[in-house]
């Protein structure tokens, strides 16, 4: 069973090792490795944003994963979700994204309409995750920083 929590500063060692994974890279709009101290002061960002949550999933009290929501004025959220490398294919994604759009969904302070994954044409792991997750293609013909990207939704 999954459950999520809040990220917290002491989190920065475990997410930067998270999102330096040269999987996770290759499938990122950003793809070079990130630096601590950038990756820090991001971090921080996220921390103290009021329109940003951040969550870390957990098995048996153990992380796997984590999801960010970022919410904009109209209440539009984007989801963004990795699953840490040694709990990837065992389907944990869509159970950590599952408890994390119920908790978007309750959060008034993101005010959630409508929920939006971005995600590269060859991210096959990504896209079937959102589509079981009840997203569906919005638009197919998006750039995010330079590269080719698909945008689903869902309602909240």
């Amino acid at each position: 069973m999954i459950r999520i929590r809040r990220a917290e500063p002491d989190d920065a060692g475990l997410l930067l090792a998270w999102a330096n994974d040269p999987v996770t890279r290759a499938a990122s709009f950003h793809p070079a490795p990130i630096d601590a101290a950038s990756h820090a002061e991001w971090l921080r960002g996220r921390l103290r944003s009021p329109t940003t949550r951040l969550f870390i999933g957990l098995e048996d009290d153990v992380p796997v994963g984590q999801v960010r929501l970022e919410a904009d004025a109209d209440g539009r959220v984007e989801v963004a979700i990795s699953v840490a490398p040694a709990a990837r294919r065992r389907g944990l994604g869509q159970a950590l994204l599952a408890a994390t759009l119920v908790v978007g969904k309750a959060d008034a302070g993101l005010g959630a309409r409508v929920f939006v994954a971005r995600t590269g044409p060859d991210n096959c792991s990504s896209i079937a995750l959102f589509l079981r997750a009840g997203f569906h293609l919005a638009a197919a013909d998006q750039v995010c920083n330079g590269v080719p990207c698909l945008v689903y939704e869902r309602p909240a």
